[in-house]
């Protein structure tokens, strides 16, 4: 069931959806939506946006367009991608569409596998192909891409992204803001500290530091 809001009696999981952004992270986030059966109102797009839709979609102008709705309306699906480790304009966009009292959706593609004992804060995002192990917990707006593997026990903290491919094994910690590259390799029980980037293909074994660079 999802949150029920105090103006309506519908869960907001039957909620429309609104896009925001229309790169290629939203396309992605696009098709998880459209598998599950989500209503998608539009999308927003920052400066020219030459397309006028994405795989039916409408783009329906910049962020001001979504003062034509409510909080009770709508949620917000965060379709801006994450390139890079530390504050992004994904997390500073969701900060402000808060503020004026909009949720983000939460959103599980139906291709992954979450096994018992997860917990998923707002706006996480588990895209195709991902697995996520038992008593394994993901920060709010946590991005776990195609593909990507999580093991048992492990920790991410709000904000991070787990690119495509990446697997962290058993009782792995990630900290606020880190980027784990594609196809990134982490042996159990390693911490890696926020703000963090591992390159793409990296293997980690011993702890990394806070706002380091592993290639």
């Amino acid at each position: 069931m999802g949150l029920m809001s105090s103006c309506d009696s519908k869960p907001t999981d039957f909620w429309p959806s609104v896009v925001v952004g229309a790169g290629g992270h939203a396309a992605v986030i696009i098709s998880s939506l459209q598998r599950l059966g989500v209503e998608i109102l539009g999308a927003t797009s920052q400066g020219d946006q030459k397309e006028l839709e994405i795989l039916g979609v409408p783009v329906i102008g910049n962020d001001e367009e979504i003062s034509a709705w409510t909080p009770t309306d709508i949620m917000l699906v965060n379709g801006i991608g994450m390139t890079a480790a530390g504050l992004s304009n994904r997390h500073r966009c969701a900060g402000e569409m808060r503020k004026l009292g909009f949720q983000f959706r939460t959103i599980v593609d139906p291709t992954a596998v979450i096994a018992p004992q997860v917990i998923l804060a707002e706006g996480v995002q588990i895209l195709a192909g991902a697995i996520v192990q038992p008593r394994t917990s993901i920060g709010r707006d946590s991005i776990v891409n195609t593909g990507a593997r999580i093991d048992h026990d492990c920790e991410i903290e709000m904000e991070c992204h787990i690119c495509p491919g990446a697997t962290l094994t058993g009782g792995v910690k990630v900290g606020r803001g880190s980027m784990i590259g594609a196809g990134v390799t982490v042996i159990p029980g390693i911490t890696i500290g926020e703000g963090s980037l591992i390159g793409a293909g990296s293997v980690v074994c011993s702890d990394v530091p806070r706002r380091s660079h592993v290639t």
